[in-house]
């Protein structure tokens, strides 16, 4: 059975891959990246929806272009986070930037309630 990759997943190994061959450690990239361990950690392990100025910030930190960083190892089976999956086949712009932002909406709650947990 073949393993399928999010983008997510791919981002964070390649961040695994940077800090493995440069000795620095997941809090280095978090404090670089501005947030939280716990927020790095699922990160690197494909277990958090990044934005485009995450993406952006990861990139300038392990130096490559966003290109770079988005190209995927092993494209025809590397599927996306259901979310983005099912905003694909939709038919109305204003429904896929409804959900686009619920999505975005969810990941910050959940963000806000591993801090408020953290402490």
């Amino acid at each position: 059975m073949c393993i399928m990759k999010t983008i997510f997943e791919q981002i964070g190994e390649k961040i695994s891959t940077w800090l493995e061959s440069q000795g620095k450690t997941q809090s280095f990239f978090a404090e670089r990246m501005g947030v939280s361990k716990q927020v790095m950690s699922k990160i690197v392990n494909g277990k958090k929806a990044i934005n485009i100025e995450e993406i952006t910030k990861i990139a300038g930190i392990i130096g490559v272009t966003v290109d770079e960083l988005l190209q995927l190892k092993d494209a025809p089976q590397v599927i996306q986070e259901p979310i983005l999956f099912m905003i694909g086949k939709l038919e109305k712009e204003h429904t896929k930037e409804g959900l686009q932002f619920l999505n975005h909406v969810m990941n910050e709650m959940i963000e806000l309630e591993e801090i408020l947990h953290s402490k």
